[in-house]
């Protein structure tokens, strides 16, 4: 039981990583200069279409934030949805990263290394709430 309750911790855990992560983005989605700022280029200036998109982006965020937050109060009987924001959202995520790496954007590291944690937290937030659910 008590091995239960430390898994427990690590699989809510995982959810909190990527709630923060999904509330810092959707900020970062709504304020380009704040965006910019993350993404290592302070001189980012999206014109109009642009904006509309970062803004349809920063929704989806908080959608994806807010669903998280609904999840982690059933964390066991919810566990897909942790699954799903691995794959394909974070792993998702990351690639985009990636590609901005490999044409010369070196500052995005971080963003492939946060994002590279949650992949893992994330899954493995998964396997223990699946061989909890067994159990029970």
């Amino acid at each position: 039981m008590n091995m239960d309750r430390n898994k427990l911790l690590v699989i809510k855990l995982a959810y909190w990583l990527g709630i923060v992560a999904d509330a810092f983005w959707a900020a970062a989605l709504s304020i380009p200069s704040l965006f910019g700022a993350f993404i290592g280029r302070p001189d980012f200036e999206p014109d109009f279409q642009t904006r509309l998109i970062m803004w349809i982006g920063a929704v989806l965020m908080t959608g994806w934030t807010l669903l998280l937050i609904w999840a982690v109060k059933k964390p066991i009987e919810r566990r897909v949805i942790i699954l799903v924001t691995a794959v394909p959202v974070v792993l998702g995520l990351f690639m985009i990263a990636v590609v901005d790496y490999l044409n010369g954007n070196s500052f995005v590291q971080w963003i492939i290394i946060k994002c590279t944690i949650l992949i893992f937290a994330m899954i493995a937030s998964y396997v223990f709430s699946s061989k909890i659910a067994k159990r029970y």
